[in-house]
């Protein structure tokens, strides 16, 4: 058992200290003053960035892989987002962040938050997931298990910019903008992508009127 699995649920300043130090060592960047709490697992830690002032609440997964993985069994539709800033496999999260309780970053075709956001309890990013239909052929049937079969998956770069809150519970899906100063209402499902200050609500999300009144 490694130094990690020791101390992940020790919840103390000591046992805070030494995971930082653990962090810091095997994480692509740690910023100063972060903090990651206990229960966290985060994977492809080689891939993940996490800078100042951040907490990393308790009980939340953080998936980082490399640019390269390997999709060759899969029906792979992609959902382009022009960003050139980082690669698929990225975590990266900004400065002053907030990812709360049982939150789920999945950063298969890269994840970027900005600076200021929030992320609040339950709340999810994939950046890969399965699909129920065969996006070339919908009258197909098909099964996406087993995984090493056919399994139709949608993949494409999730950026939020600066002083993005994600409400209690809701899901961003692939390919996905969501601007600055923006507000995303609790149970909500982004499947679309929208500009800054803007408050979003529903299944799927539509934009219901700006955040922050001119």
């Amino acid at each position: 058992m490694n130094l990690l699995n020791r101390i992940r649920y020790v919840d103390s300043e000591k046992s805070s200290k030494l995971r930082n130090k653990y962090y810091s060592k095997h994480l692509k960047f740690l910023g100063n003053n972060v903090c990651i709490d206990t229960g966290v697992f985060i994977y492809g830690m080689e891939w993940v960035s996490i800078d100042d002032n951040t907490h990393i609440d308790k009980n939340c997964i953080i998936v980082g892989s490399p640019p390269n993985l390997d999709l060759s069994s899969r029906i792979v539709k992609e959902r382009v987002l022009d960003e050139p800033g980082f690669n698929k496999g990225e975590v990266i999260i900004g400065k002053d962040c907030h990812i709360s309780q049982n939150t789920m970053i999945y950063g298969y075709g890269g994840v970027s938050i900005g600076n200021n956001c929030v992320m609040s309890a339950g709340s999810k990013i994939y950046s890969l997931t399965s699909m129920p239909v065969n996006p070339n052929d919908e009258s197909q049937i098909i099964s996406i298990v087993p995984y090493s079969g056919i399994s139709p998956t949608l993949i494409g770069k999730v950026v939020l910019e600066d002083n993005v809150w994600i409400g209690l519970d809701s899901v961003v899906s692939p390919g996905i903008r969501i601007g600055k100063n923006s507000f995303v209402r609790s149970n909500s499902f982004v499947l679309a992508s929208f500009g800054e200050n803007s408050h979003i609500a529903g299944d799927p999300a539509v934009y219901i009127k700006p955040r922050f009144k001119k």
